[in-house]
């Protein structure tokens, strides 16, 4: 089980590292730059909303991710008042937040003024606090729902962020203990997500994965059928299409997903992100290439954390 852990929180950092170097960037950029679709942790394309950051370096998204599994670990516990603290003190870094939505910045910082949130907040990344948070309560999805929902509205009340939420936590708690076999299972575990999600326009982005899925269809039809951007309903269903189209090939979901751009560009460190979180959860981190984590700047740092949610949740 704690290859698990382990496996989740490193996919997600080689999946966010990997798919930052080519963010919003259109297919023909990425090829005159790199020559082909970006396999390995190198710099930043310079037209990159992450230009300045170093090869294997990861963007504020994943330091989302990290706050809240830190949180956890310190406190034993789903503690509100000790993330709204560890986001205070992240908000008011001297470190540059790289490109994460404005409105997740700007909700810290009505917490910290005392003032309420808007719900204006619609893209993932509102949604990743989910992922530690499904760790934590692997053994109760449902726990894993209410818990995730509670964080997440600490910066928006958005409710297909909020749906999104609970179908991560989900397929995060059911994936680290194995209870579904894909890609047999693909249909039944999608349908499970659904039945933790309210919004019927999160019920159909579901639906139109699944279609995708049985029709075998390819990368390029989902990104122009389901989108790419950063849209909670996009990036996520982007992201399980993806998982799910080659659910024991860790390597070539990361690929794909850091490469979900399009001719237009997308949220590849998004998509990335959730996407190597899935395949790392299910595979364990044995499946994650060596050459990844070798990469990774923080990579002692992020097993280490790994390493403790684990026996946090364990107790």
């Amino acid at each position: 089980m704690e290859n698990k852990f382990t496996g989740t929180l490193l996919g997600a950092a080689i999946g966010d590292s990997l798919g930052m170097m080519v963010e919003e960037l259109p297919i023909d950029e990425v090829i005159e730059f790199y020559g082909e679709p970006v396999k390995d942790l190198t710099v930043p394309h310079p037209s990159s909303p992450s230009y300045f950051l170093r090869p294997g370096e990861n963007t504020s998204e994943f330091d989302i991710v990290m706050l809240v599994a830190k949180s956890i670990i310190d406190r034993k516990m789903i503690d509100i008042k000790d993330i709204i603290e560890k986001y205070i003190q992240w908000f008011e870094s001297s470190e540059i937040h790289t490109y994460v939505d404005p409105h997740f910045l700007l909700a810290i910082q009505s917490i910290l003024e005392g003032q309420d949130i808007e719900n204006n907040g619609s893209t993932v990344d509102h949604a990743l606090p989910s992922i530690p948070i499904g760790l934590y309560h692997y053994k109760n999805p449902y726990l894993a729902v209410e818990a995730a929902k509670a964080v997440c509205m600490l910066t928006t009340r958005n409710e297909y962020v909020l749906d999104v939420a609970s179908a991560i936590c989900v397929a995060i708690s059911e994936l680290s203990q194995e209870k579904f076999y894909l890609p047999d299972e693909n249909e039944y575990f999608i349908k499970h997500l659904k039945n933790f999600t309210f919004k019927n326009e999160t019920k159909h982005y579901l639906n139109k994965v699944i279609n995708l899925l049985k029709e075998d269809a390819d990368y390029e039809k989902a990104i122009n059928e389901l989108g790419n951007g950063s849209f909670v309903l996009e990036a996520f269903s982007q992201a399980l299409f993806i998982f799910l189209k080659t659910p024991h090939d860790t390597e070539n979901v990361i690929i794909k997903a850091a490469n979900s751009y399009g001719y237009y560009g997308g949220d590849t460190d998004s998509i990335a992100l959730i996407a190597g979180a899935l395949a790392g959860c299910y595979n364990g981190e044995e499946m994650i290439p060596e050459r990844w984590k070798e990469g990774l700047l923080k990579k002692e740092y992020i097993i280490d954390t790994a390493e403790k949610l684990f026996e946090v949740a364990l107790h």
